[in-house]
C-alpha cells in the first residue's frame, strides 16, 4: 500500500485548521528528498505526478494557498494539436506527443475534456493565401488530418463565421479542457502515491547549492533539504535561479487579457475559431468553454518583470479582445459579458520551453519560458523532464508497482456530472439538492465535498475553482457569503479569518 504524501500550509493565523499548518521543518521528511519541485503550476504538478509513480521522495512547494494558482489559472484552456507550431522545436514534438495523450488521461484524471475541434478562418485574400502554407506546416507537425475548406463549407460548419469569409483550415482533434481541474488532478495523485505538497510556503534562498543535498529556505526560515531542486516556479524562475547560480536567462510577464460571455452565447458556434497568426502573434480567437461559455482573447502584452499590475485587465486591452473576437464572430455584439481576467504567461527572451540541467551547480535544474502551450503539453513535458532527470543528474527511476495512475469516480466535478440529478444520491445526501450558487446550480454538498477532497482547499478562490460556486453570471454577488458561512461552519474557522486566495485577503476587512 503506498504511504500517502503531508499536506500542509504555511500559513499565519486562523484561517487554516491548526493539523494543516507547517509550524517547523520536523514535520517534513527526515532524509533528504530525492527531488524538490519548486512551482506547483501545471507543469510542476504534471512533474510531481510523474515522480510519484516512481521510488522517490518527493517535495512540491508553491508559495501561493492553492495549486494552479498563478500562470496556469489564466489561460485559454485549449489543448493544442501544434498544427501552426514551428516544426522541429522541443515545444512542437511536446505538442504534438502530448495531444494525443490528452483523451485517455483526462478520464483517468477525471478532468472534463471536449474535443471539439477548431476552425481557422481566413477574412480576407492576403490570408487565404497564407492556408496553403498553414496546411503544409500542420503535416510537418505531424497534424494530418487537417482539411482546407472553401467558404462555403465555412458557412456550412460554422453558420455564424462572418459573410465574405475566405476560406479555412479545419483541425478536428483541437479540443478544450478544465484548466483548473488539470493541476488539482495531478496533484492529487502525487499526493496518494506519497509525493508532500507544501502551499503558502515561498523559497527565498538555497544553502550549499554545489553540496549533493542543498538546503533550501523559505520566507518564514523553513529548511528543506534536497538532492535535486526543479526549479517550474514560472515568473518566480529567474529570482529563484538566482539563488543557486543559475545560467543567465531573461523572462518578463507576456500579458494576456480575456473576455467570458455568459451562457446563452453558447450556442453561436460549435467549435474553437481562430485567426489568421501574424509574425507578431497568434491574435485574438473565440472558444466555447468546458463550462457552457464563450471566451474571447487573449491579448499579447510584454511587461517588465515583477510589474505589480501584471494581470489588471485594461480598458485599451478589452477593447482588442471585443474587436478582435468580433471580426470572428459578428453575432457576440448582442452578447453580454459576465467576467474579464487576465493571465500573465512566462515569456523568455531566449527562447521558449527552456530547460537546463546542473544549472550553475550539480543538482539545479531550471524549467522556464513555458508560455500559452504548458497546459497542452505538461504531461509529454514531465516526461521529458523525468528522462532528462535520470540522464544527466543521476535520478535512478525505479517504478512503484502499486502507485495510483488516476482519480476514482467521485472525483469528476459536480458542475459536470450533476449528482443532484440521480435519485439515490440526493436520498443518501439531500444536501445535493439545496443549492447555494443559483447561476451555475451548485449545492452545499459539492462545496463540502470540495472542502473535504485530498489538497483541501482553505480559500474561497481554491473552492471557486473545484466547484464553480461565485463564477456565474453574478460573479459571487449573490452566493459568496454563503459560500463562506459554509466553510466557515465545516470547518470551524472565524468567518472573519475566511480569506479570497490567503492570507492579505480576508473576506471581513479589520475594524
Amino acid at each position: 500500500m503506498v504511504a500517502k504524501g503531508k499536506l500542509l500550509y504555511d500559513w499565519p493565523g486562523q484561517g487554516c485548521e491548526p493539523e494543516l499548518r507547517l509550524q517547523n521543518s520536523a514535520q517534513l521528511a527526515r532524509e533528504p528528498y530525492d527531488v524538490a519541485i519548486v512551482g506547483a503550476g501545471v507543469v510542476g504538478c504534471a512533474l510531481a505526478f510523474r515522480l510519484s509513480q516512481c521510488r522517490l521522495r518527493v517535495v512540491l512547494i508553491e508559495k501561493h494557498y492553492d495549486v494552479g494558482e498563478g500562470t496556469s489559472k489564466g489561460n485559454s484552456a485549449i489543448i493544442h494539436t501544434g498544427f501552426d507550431a514551428t516544426p522541429g522545436t522541443l515545444e512542437s514534438r511536446l505538442v504534438t506527443a502530448a495531444s494525443s495523450q490528452w483523451p485517455a488521461l483526462a478520464q483517468k484524471l477525471k478532468v472534463p475534456f471536449d474535443p471539439c475541434g477548431a476552425l481557422l478562418l481566413a477574412l480576407d485574400d492576403a490570408q487565404g493565401a497564407q492556408l496553403a502554407d498553414i496546411y503544409k506546416k500542420s503535416l510537418s507537425n505531424g497534424v494530418e488530418d487537417v482539411r482546407l475548406l472553401a467558404p462555403a463549407e465555412v458557412k456550412e460548419l460554422e453558420p455564424n463565421a462572418p459573410d465574405g469569409v475566405r476560406g479555412g483550415l479545419l483541425v478536428p482533434r483541437e479540443a478544450i479542457v478544465d484548466p483548473f481541474a488539470a493541476p488539482i488532478a495531478f496533484a492529487e495523485v502525487a499526493l496518494a502515491n506519497g509525493v508532500d505538497v507544501l502551499l503558502g510556503l515561498e523559497i527565498v534562498g538555497v544553502e550549499n547549492p554545489e553540496a549533493p543535498v542543498k538546503t533550501l529556505v523559505s520566507s518564514t526560515d523553513k529548511r528543506i533539504a534536497a538532492r535535486i531542486l526543479v526549479n517550474a516556479a514560472g515568473l518566480g524562475s529567474r529570482a529563484l535561479a538566482d539563488c543557486y547560480g543559475g545560467g543567465p536567462f531573461d523572462i518578463n510577464p507576456r500579458r494576456g487579457q480575456f473576455l467570458v460571455f455568459g451562457k446563452y452565447s453558447r450556442g453561436l458556434l460549435r467549435r474553437i475559431l481562430l485567426p489568421v497568426p501574424t509574425p507578431q502573434t497568434k491574435g485574438i480567437l473565440v472558444t466555447p468553454t468546458i463550462f457552457g461559455n464563450l471566451l474571447a482573447g487573449p491579448t499579447a502584452e510584454d511587461l517588465p518583470l515583477g510589474a505589480p499590475d501584471d494581470t489588471d485587465t485594461t480598458s485599451e486591452g478589452l477593447q482588442a479582445v471585443i474587436s478582435g473576437a468580433l471580426r470572428l464572430l459578428p453575432g457576440l455584439q448582442n452578447q453580454p459579458v459576465i467576467a474579464a481576467y487576465a493571465g500573465a504567461r512566462c515569456n523568455c527572451a531566449q527562447g521558449s520551453y527552456l530547460i537546463r540541467y546542473n544549472d550553475g551547480h550539480p543538482g539545479m535544474v531550471t524549467v522556464t519560458g513555458i508560455r500559452s502551450t504548458g497546459l497542452t503539453c505538461s504531461p509529454a513535458l514531465a516526461e521529458y523532464l523525468l528522462e532528462g532527470l535520470a540522464a544527466h543528474c543521476g535520478l535512478k527511476l525505479d517504478p512503484k508497482p502499486d502507485a495510483l495512475e488516476g482519480r476514482p469516480e467521485s472525483s469528476w466535478p459536480g458542475w459536470w456530472s450533476r449528482p443532484y440529478e440521480n435519485a439515490e444520491i440526493l436520498r443518501r445526501r439531500p444536501d445535493y439538492g439545496r443549492i447555494v450558487c443559483s447561476c451555475e446550480c451548485v449545492s452545499r454538498a459539492e462545496i463540502i465535498d470540495a472542502l473535504n477532497s485530498p489538497l483541501k482547499p482553505r480559500t474561497l478562490d481554491a473552492v471557486k475553482r473545484r466547484t464553480r460556486a461565485q463564477m456565474g453570471r453574478c460573479q459571487g454577488f449573490e452566493c459568496q457569503i454563503h459560500v463562506a458561512e459554509i466553510i466557515s461552519a465545516h470547518l470551524g474557522i472565524p468567518l472573519g479569518q475566511l480569506t479570497k486566495n490567503g492570507p492579505g485577503s480576508e473576506l471581513v476587512a479589520a475594524a
